[in-house]
């Protein structure tokens, strides 16, 4: 299933710029790392802020760049906070970009709702092999992707609805192409509504992933036992990054809310479980361009099978318990 975001409306920054636990973090870390003689490149930098943020923890010169029109309101935004001087914008493609100088700090937002899904690393990566000195440092870090089987109340009642004749029409069979489409969505689903602990489907460390690494494919087989009994009927998925020695920026379940919520993954049709169950699933992010992916997931409950629609890409066995 297809993921795509768009930031070339300055109102599609709001949510970001509103998410304090989103900028806070971004901010502490520059202020740890930012030294006097530091020059910071901001890749995706939007409306400057994390550009804003390297300037006031002292950053010789800070690059910002924005491939979107949204390029000329961070200029004004940086104006109007008096930091021109050593913040420059710059509109245009990071890939194709000439800076006059190497940078000693790459800062980047490329986060999705599970990391890697708005499939903007790649161009981070690259840019880090062309203009980072030796001895950079990249923020965020390292970033790990997650991943449990839940209860979504939201996606719950949705369901519901279609089935419980709204209106006095029978209007199933828009519930039965709702499941089985079964697209990805962004609710702020809680820890109490997870079956089981998140597991890690993969970590990528923005200091050593290779070009190829960012523009490849990611894929988990995972295997959860429920701790309690209930129902599920999705897949919940979400990050943790950390920069510098201290500085960690989560969506997960159990931490405060972001904008980005938790990313949802439905498996079909709502399941009860009994503490114990086996709960296999495969999942494969695969990018097709810049700023686009595909999720493709297959989940196995006992008896019960899933796979979202067009999962071709889904092999293995899973009939046989690891």
């Amino acid at each position: 299933m297809g993921i795509e975001i768009s930031y070339r409306n300055l109102s599609n920054h709001g949510s970001m710029l509103q998410d304090e636990v989103r900028c806070k973090a971004f901010r502490d870390a520059l202020f740890e790392l930012v030294k006097p003689h530091s020059v910071v490149l901001d890749i995706g930098s939007g409306t400057g802020i994390l550009s804003i943020f390297a300037a006031q923890a002292g950053a010789k010169k800070v690059y910002a760049v924005e491939r979107s029109p949204v390029a000329q309101s961070a200029a004004q935004i940086i104006a109007q906070n008096g930091l021109s001087d050593r913040i420059t914008v710059i509109q245009g493609e990071m890939e194709t970009l000439e800076l006059p100088e190497k940078v000693d700090i790459i800062v980047s937002e490329w986060l999705g709702g599970y990391g890697v899904d708005e499939n903007l690393l790649p161009i981070v990566i690259q840019a880090r092999d062309r203009w980072l000195k030796p001895d950079g440092v990249m923020i965020p870090g390292s970033t790990s992707s997650l991943m449990a089987p839940a209860f979504d109340q939201y996606l719950q009642e949705e369901i519901e609805f279609w089935y419980g004749r709204p209106y006095g029409v029978n209007l199933s069979i828009v519930g039965d192409d709702a499941q089985r489409r079964s697209e990805p969505s962004c609710h702020h689903i809680k820890a109490e509504d997870l079956a089981c602990e998140g597991q890690v489907m993969w970590t990528v460390d923005s200091h050593l992933c290779t070009a190829e690494q960012a523009g490849g494919r990611f894929e988990a087989e995972l295997e959860f036992i429920s701790n309690c009994e209930g129902e599920i009927n999705a897949l919940a998925a979400w990050f943790e990054t950390k920069s510098a020695q201290t500085v960690e920026l989560s969506n997960a379940p159990s931490c405060p809310d972001t904008h980005w919520g938790r990313t949802v993954f439905p498996i079909g049709k709502t399941i009860y479980v009994e503490k114990g169950t086996r709960i296999k699933v495969h999942f494969i992010h695969e990018p097709y361009g810049k700023g686009h992916s595909n999720a493709k997931w297959r989940v196995e409950i006992e008896d019960y099978r899933f796979q979202s629609e067009d999962s071709t890409l889904l092999t293995g066995d899973f009939s046989q318990p690891s």
